[in-house]
């Protein structure tokens, strides 16, 4: 079959590998869909990954093609799979924490990935719900994208966004409008967005942002505090890899306000040296999320099958898995939002 394998840091090859068979306790997907994540770009940036080479990918959706005995029933079945897989025992896991599992592993990042015509599912997804079933009415491009809205769901189930709360989201790529079409459902009254790339404010604006800030331009707080009264917003979402953005969250969030650093940093700019008495004395809650849990994952097949949220327009590219080197190209340039791979 066909593969986009990392070899090491920007060592990316398209070429062509074995076939993946069903071996005992695993199935087969034939991959319909799958999109290039700020993860996979991150991976070839660093060369960073447990496993090398690795197919990478992890956003995928397809059809269970070959399957060991114990699993035979999905044969034939459309799915889409949560790629973080828990051990489904652990305290954090019985809590209903999978996305804590200390045990926890992921496909494209530690077993190979989507960048493929075919990938190998553990039967240990099938046992803890990482695998389901795609509603009729939703196609595999729109169930590829279950797997980023849910982990932007997790942030903000966590920040607790009730009605009529100002949310101000930092950075514009994909996963800040993803936050944006989120608070809305979430009953946001104002989402106020910050982004330095041109295209992507324009992009914002016809998404819905009621107001977008380019802190290169103006003063992000300053600003800020003009649209909510003097008072700063009631929870702010970190959706871009940057210190600064770390520091400017706790300038703009409001006294008693929650802030959630949901993007990582890069290796080497991970220590941020901040004013922790702005945390104290505003009685700020600051919290961290990265990957769903299952709940998360379900949650949000129902929403996205319902078109309570339109994923349709996040998919600006795509791209035949035989060009997928100018693909993963265009995704580093930050063209577009989702660019999806067609295997």
């Amino acid at each position: 079959m066909l593969a986009m394998k990392l070899y090491g840091k920007e060592d990316l090859r398209l070429e062509k590998v074995e076939d993946p068979y069903a071996e005992a306790d695993e199935a087969i997907l034939r991959v319909r869909a799958t999109n290039i994540c700020a993860t996979d770009i991150k991976a070839y940036s660093t060369g960073a990954r447990t496993k090398m080479p690795i197919i990478l990918g992890h956003e995928f959706a397809g059809d269970i093609v070959d399957a060991s005995p114990n699993l035979k029933d999905y044969i034939g079945k459309r799915v889409v799979v949560d790629p973080d897989i828990s051990d489904g025992n652990c305290e954090y896991c019985l809590r209903g924490d999978h996305a804590l599992c200390p045990n926890l592993y992921t496909i494209g990042i530690h077993i190979d990935g989507s960048f493929a015509e075919y990938v190998r599912i553990p039967g240990q997804a099938f046992r803890v719900g990482c695998v389901q079933e795609i509603p009729e009415d939703m196609s595999y491009e729109e169930a590829s994208l279950v797997e980023p809205f849910a982990s932007c769901f997790r942030g903000q189930r966590k920040l607790d966004i009730k009605p009529g709360d100002i949310v101000t989201v930092i950075g514009a790529g994909p996963i800040g409008l993803m936050h944006l079409k989120l608070a809305r459902l979430f009953g946001a009254s104002k989402v106020i967005m910050s982004e330095v790339m041109e295209h992507r404010i324009n992009i914002a604006e016809k998404m819905g942002a009621d107001h977008v800030i380019n802190p290169m331009e103006e003063d992000i707080e300053k600003r800020i505090m003009e649209l909510t009264g003097q008072r700063g917003s009631d929870v702010v979402i970190v959706a871009v890899a940057s210190p600064q953005a770390q520091k400017d969250a706790l300038r703009i969030v409001r006294r008693g306000g929650r802030v959630n650093f949901f993007a990582g940093l890069p290796a080497g700019k991970e220590i941020v040296e901040i004013n922790t008495n702005v945390i104290h004395y505003k009685q700020i809650t600051v919290l961290g999320t990265s990957m769903p849990d299952i709940h998360d994952f379900k949650k949000m097949i129902d929403i996205l099958s319902s078109r309570l949220i339109d994923v349709r327009p996040f998919i600006t590219h795509t791209f035949s898995l035989k060009d997928g080197i100018t693909a993963f190209s265009t995704a580093i340039r930050g063209e577009g939002l989702k660019i999806q791979l067609k295997p």
